[in-house]
């Protein structure tokens, strides 16, 4: 365990040096910022929307510092020729993995956590409320970002940085469509043997619109709490998985 947290600290401190982690970061809190200033604030658009379109921006954002942090952790090291000297020490490659994953979950809490207490103070200065209720739907996007963290880390230990990438913007929106466009497509366009195959690819990857609930949060109380614990179950499940196969490639990884 203390190889882990020693990792995942590791993983923590460079994230913190690095300049386009923070450019990604300020960014996004230049928007919600910027965002009430927008002309359909003028006319009347109510907290509603503001709640709406910040736990939006969230989710992009989380989502782009999720594949920033994940895709370049095993490359990185590779490259420097870093890894060489961790995996010489009685280090596992199964507390490599484990501690590189913990590292980037802890950077994107925290700063979605931060980016949480931004929106709070944008909607009480605009506003004058006090919505905890984004707190839920700031979790939603770290449930979401953790998913797709844990497959970039997974194509990492096969692929490069630049199919990482290409791979995790695909997959992001495959998941987003899943149950509408991918759902008529894949299972119920098809028979026969190419349903079965279809409809073992369609279930074989999450469905990311169950981590949308910025409808539930803007416009009513917040999603329950039965969901936000099966959508925890549901993230926890395939960044399992994820996570098992990224061992399965990277135990077989010439190093």
């Amino acid at each position: 365990m203390r190889n882990v947290l020693s990792i995942a600290a590791n993983v923590v401190k460079d994230a913190s040096r690095r300049k386009i982690f923070y450019v990604v970061f300020l960014f996004g809190l230049v928007v919600l910022a910027v965002s009430p200033l927008l002309p359909s604030f003028e006319l009347g658009a109510t907290a509603s929307f503001l709640k709406d379109i910040s736990i939006s921006l969230t989710s992009l954002f989380g989502v782009v510092l999720a594949v920033i942090l994940a895709v370049t952790q095993i490359p990185g090291e590779i490259e420097k020729r870093t890894i060489y000297n961790i995996l010489s020490k009685p280090v596992g490659r199964a507390q490599y993995l484990l501690g590189k994953y913990l590292g980037i979950l802890i950077s994107l809490f925290g700063i979605m956590f931060v980016m949480s207490i931004e929106i709070l103070i944008l909607l009480g200065a605009k506003t004058s409320t006090f919505s905890p209720v984004i707190l839920q739907g700031v979790f939603a996007v770290f449930l979401e970002a953790a998913i797709i963290s844990a497959f970039c880390l997974m194509l990492t230990t096969f692929t490069s940085i630049p199919i990482t990438a290409f791979a995790a913007i695909l997959f992001y929106f495959l998941c987003h469509i899943k149950t509408g466009f991918l759902h008529q497509k894949l299972v119920t366009g098809t028979t026969g043997i190419v349903k079965v195959l279809a409809g073992a690819v369609y279930y074989a990857i999450p469905n990311l619109e169950n981590f949308n609930i910025s409808q539930q949060v803007a416009y009513g109380g917040g999603a329950s709490a039965t969901y936000m614990l099966r959508i925890t179950g549901y993230a926890i499940l395939f960044a399992a998985v994820f996570i098992v196969i990224a061992h399965a490639a990277f135990r077989r990884k010439d190093l």
